[in-house]
């Protein structure tokens, strides 16, 4: 408890720190309000509400966060670029949409802002020949109005975000054409650029050479198909994965995903799923389903002379949400981004080999059931940035905030324990960047005691755009803090800074670094080379991990610091988006197992900087360690 208590304390000066020195940035004011006036009823709502905030802190509360007087100048100024975007829509809002063309482009020689470019060169003429362009019906397929509908500036907005998310558009355009002087209909034209979707990948490290092939564009159909082969010369064993996926089944942005994955230790993972997220502030219902078999090996320490154990455990997951917008009367696109969010999940774990009694005598490795729901409320926006993870390309940067309760039943062992945790999740453009965070504390309880329970605070940082010359820089900073109280005593229910686990070390691997509680920081500074070749451009980057890690009762400042440092470069290709990938040179300090003073060379696809995300969607449990179905 000592630990848990010095631990929040650093992590909320922590906070505290960074939002007394990131002084918002004052938003410009939006320049569009909409035309339609607040009606009578809903002004008469709107009074309602102000009059009851000051009946206790919490309406006060409620009324700060969600309620403002669309009138109101402090309304109209919102941190995103709906007011920007939505500009080009102002004579358009309300009017009927006609007619929707669509214009699907190639990757090479194609501009969306001149229309007489086109592809002159050889490369660029072979490469549009190679390439199968995105299907129109599969671009119709994210846009969310259809033909008829009234046009909607958020509906565009958000159609162009989706289109942009998607891994084999590089560009989207969406533009409204009036039919005629004054007609109260507009035709809409949607104009896409495609990335080079095929990527094959050579890797070799050591005695290990690898292959992987994967096209984000199937067909030009938007699926997505990958897959993996190494080989390791050393051991003869080799490891191998496949996975295909739809992200959008005809226009029910229901995806599919159907993988497989093994290891050089025969080792694999096999499962289909369907899904539907909250893709959208503005999606009312999400669920999902997955059946599943893993198995694995594991060597549980012990003096009874049982070395590594085989697991195997089928898998079957269930959920489904509903969002309800808070309040109809809101108008601005930033106002009318606020949903309660319902959720309810099953899920089942039904263990088919575990480790025998000899060694695991609390039968921690066994079937279990468990009945989650949760509730929530989420706002969530997006602010258009460049030179994030790709060059001068639009990216949309999640902002807003979220939180919620989650609750369930656990049985396992013919017993039932209650499980209870809440969180709280936020961020957004500050004067010194981007900051967010995310603190969550929950477990089971039994009685008046806490089982299991956790502890968790991310944070999220990254620099406004530096220029130096025509170079462009970022730092980006993400640190994690896990506190477990009343573990249980198996090596199951650890942490590790194994790099697969979900918060590791790259390149770390180690089964003697194990306890429950856990720190780690990643810093990495990155260039945006202006120089390219062949389309490729090679920006050089600093990078540092270090990490913590100790058992209750013990402070983890006291603990032995694993660090991580490289230098490399990240080779980007502006035809081809998210397919980054890095060569890197790093020195660990220590690797127990291995060894002191190690270095190691890494080539491997680019591990995205993950942005947060501020809906609240499935039911889940405080992610812990990996052996953890969450």
């Amino acid at each position: 408890m000592k630990n848990i208590g010095f631990t929040v304390l650093l992590c909320f000066t922590f906070i505290f720190v960074n939002h007394s020195a990131f002084a918002q940035i004052t938003p410009e004011k939006d320049s569009t309000e909409t035309k339609d006036k607040v009606s009578e009823k809903d002004e008469r709502f709107l009074q309602s509400m102000d009059n009851y905030k000051n009946k206790n802190k919490f309406n006060r509360f409620i009324h700060k966060l969600f309620i403002r007087n669309p009138k109101t100048k402090k309304a109209n100024a919102t941190t995103d670029k709906f007011g920007e975007s939505q500009k080009s829509f102002e004579d358009s809002e309300g009017k009927i949409i006609r007619n929707i063309e669509i214009e699907s482009h190639d990757p090479f020689g194609y501009s969306l802002t001149d229309s007489t470019e086109i592809p002159n060169s050889f490369l660029e003429k072979a490469g549009n020949f190679l390439h199968a362009k995105t299907k129109k019906f599969v671009v119709r397929n994210y846009l969310l109005p259809k033909s008829g509908d009234v046009l909607d500036s958020l509906e565009i907005l958000e159609s162009e975000r989706l289109m942009r998310s998607q891994r084999f558009i590089r560009r989207v355009q969406i533009e409204t054409v009036p039919v005629g002087e004054n007609s109260d209909s507009v035709d809409l034209v949607v104009r896409t650029l495609d990335s080079w979707t095929i990527v094959p990948n050579l890797t070799y490290s050591g005695s290990r050479v690898g292959l992987r092939l994967r096209d984000r564009n199937f067909m030009g159909l938007g699926h997505d198909f990958d897959s993996r082969y190494r080989q390791n010369f050393e051991t003869g064993n080799n490891r191998f994965s496949t996975r295909y996926t739809v992200p959008n089944i005809q226009r029910t942005f229901i995806s599919f995903n159907v993988g497989y994955y093994s290891d050089e230790e025969n080792q694999y993972t096999k499962g289909i799923s369907f899904q539907r997220r909250f893709f959208s502030p503005l999606t009312r219902w999400a669920g999902g389903i997955y059946v599943g078999q893993r198995a694995y090996q594991d060597s549980i320490p012990n003096d009874k002379g049982i070395f590594a154990q085989n697991f195997k455990y089928n898998l079957q997951d269930y959920w489904g949400g509903y969002a309800i917008r808070l309040f109809d009367t809101e108008k601005t696109a930033a106002e009318r981004l606020n949903n309660l969010i319902v959720s309810g999940r099953y899920f089942k774990v039904d263990y088919v080999q575990s480790p025998t009694p000899l060694i695991d005598p609390i039968d921690y490795y066994s079937d279990e059931e468990f009945y989650l729901v949760g509730i929530g409320i989420s706002r969530r926006n997006f602010v258009q940035d460049r030179f994030i993870r790709n060059y001068d390309i639009v990216e949309d940067i999640p902002v807003g905030m979220s939180y919620g309760i989650t609750a369930g039943i656990q049985n396992k062992n013919q017993r039932n324990r209650f499980y209870l945790a809440g969180g709280f999740k936020m961020g957004n453009y500050y004067k010194l960047g981007y900051f967010g965070f995310e603190a969550q504390y929950g477990g089971f309880l039994k009685g008046s005691k806490s089982e299991q329970s956790v502890f968790s605070l991310k944070t999220n940082y990254f620099t406004r755009l530096m220029t130096w010359g025509q170079w462009k820089f970022r730092n980006f900073i993400s640190s994690n803090i896990i506190v477990g109280n009343n573990r249980v005593d198996s090596r199951g229910d650890r942490l590790t800074l194994n790099e697969h686990d979900p918060l590791g070390i790259v390149g770390f691997h180690s089964v003697d670094v194990i306890g429950t509680n856990k720190w780690l920081t990643e810093i990495q500074i990155q260039s945006y080379s202006p120089y390219e070749f062949l389309g490729f451009r090679i920006s050089p980057f600093l990078s540092s991990s270090l990490g913590l890690i100790s058992n209750e009762g013990e402070y983890l400042i006291n603990s032995k610091l694993y660090a991580k440092v490289g230098i490399g470069v990240m080779f980007t290709n502006d035809y081809l988006v998210f397919n980054n990938f890095q060569l890197s040179f790093a020195w660990y300090n220590s690797i127990p197992g291995h060894g002191d003073n190690i270095f190691k060379t890494n080539t491997f696809d680019n591990r995205d900087y993950e942005l947060m995300d501020f809906d609240f969607g499935k039911p889940e449990l405080i992610e812990y360690n990996p052996r953890f179905v969450y």
